[in-house]
């Protein structure tokens, strides 16, 4: 069996009959080259199909790879946006013999104005890439459209708006995952109940994957043999503060009876759950988002009965892969990349990482 060899600059300076330097000033186009000894050097090229070392052109690269991270910061009572974070560095710590340089450009999800800052600083800042999670919709297609204009490639990560030009989307099939729910929550519903679908978030029309869950759990039940037996019944809270909720929540108890589920769009179920504790209502079904410190003490204690990872971690780490292998080793990057949606639940909670 004929083993295939690598082609080397020298052996094509030696076929062409010219130094290593003029085929190296052919493959890069620099420098002064006749036409004469360019042509006869590219057939060789093509009649060896060389192909350039891409991992040792980028490992002499003295020039960094920039990118540029726009991500919620995170709160001690919410450190979900950590995770991304964390992945991002891992990767980094991975692809440690290229130069990768990260700046982080962290906003208050609950501050549209803020976003907008931290947006324009961002394209100040003329990054090579940037790495985005989408929270305000419309203030995202234009910043994204400003990084097309600027020719800044650029990736979403936990929310897909699916703009054109974005180079990938790392996250869940948010549709998918509130499908996920309303099964989850169909193994404890009987006839004759209803399901509260609450959402914990500030204009919530700009929350593309929470109207996405929303309308996941809807078609489960839409086509599930209790659709006629089940009433959906949807709660948008505003206000992410305890009194608020539980306000809004008690009236709703009082409106309606026969309440044997409820679904948790996003991360903020440790609220409900903690209303259910305190109103003795802890067999009631409840589903919702992410490992976080507040849920995980809910699911451990038995109140929230299921929780739905969206593995952030792994989002941002194949959030900044992607980056590099795009950029440096010239690779077509997937348009989506779904992350698995991972059921938690009290006894299997011990093999996550929290």
């Amino acid at each position: 069996m004929s083993k295939e060899l690598k082609v080397r600059i020298k052996d094509i300076a030696n076929r062409a009959g010219v130094s290593a330097g003029t085929v190296d000033r052919v493959i890069h186009n620099r420098g002064e080259v006749s036409d004469k000894t360019r042509k006869r050097v590219i057939g060789i090229l093509k009649e060896l199909h060389y192909e350039p070392d891409i991992l040792a052109r980028t490992l002499a690269s003295r020039n960094p790879l920039k990118v540029a991270v726009l991500i919620p910061f995170h709160t001690p009572e919410n450190w979900f946006w950590k995770k991304p974070l964390s992945g991002i560095y891992d990767a980094c710590s991975e692809l440690d013999h290229f130069k990768i340089e990260v700046r982080e450009f962290l906003y208050d999800q609950f501050r549209k104005q803020d976003f907008i800052e931290k947006a324009g600083k961002v394209l100040s800042y003329i990054p090579d890439a940037v790495i985005a999670a989408p929270v305000y919709f419309q203030e995202t297609i234009d910043f994204f459209n400003r990084c097309e204009k600027s020719g800044i490639p650029f990736i979403s990560v936990n929310d897909n708006i699916n703009h054109p030009g974005q180079l990938s989307y790392v996250g869940q099939d948010s549709r998918s995952s509130g499908r996920v729910a309303a099964q989850l929550i169909d193994f404890a519903v009987r006839g004759d109940s209803r399901i509260l679908v609450v959402s914990i978030a500030m204009d919530k029309d700009n929350y593309s994957h929470i109207l996405r869950r929303e309308e996941g759990f809807r078609e489960y039940w839409e086509n599930s043999s209790k659709s006629q037996d089940v009433e959906i019944i949807p709660l948008s809270l505003a206000k992410d503060s305890y009194p608020y909720i539980k306000r809004a929540l008690t009236e709703t108890f009082q409106r309606y009876a026969r309440i044997a589920g409820i679904f948790v769009t996003n991360s903020r179920v440790y609220q409900v759950a903690k209303y259910l504790q305190h109103t003795s209502r802890q067999k009631i079904s409840l589903v919702g988002y992410d490992l976080i410190n507040p849920n995980i003490k809910y699911l451990n204690n038995g109140v929230i009965d299921f929780l739905i990872s969206q593995k952030p971690h792994e989002q941002g780490y194949k959030a900044l892969v992607t980056v590099f292998n795009t950029l440096k080793m010239n690779k077509e990057p997937s348009p989506e990349q779904l992350i698995s949606i991972d059921i938690i639940c009290r006894e299997n909670l011990c093999f996550y990482q929290v």
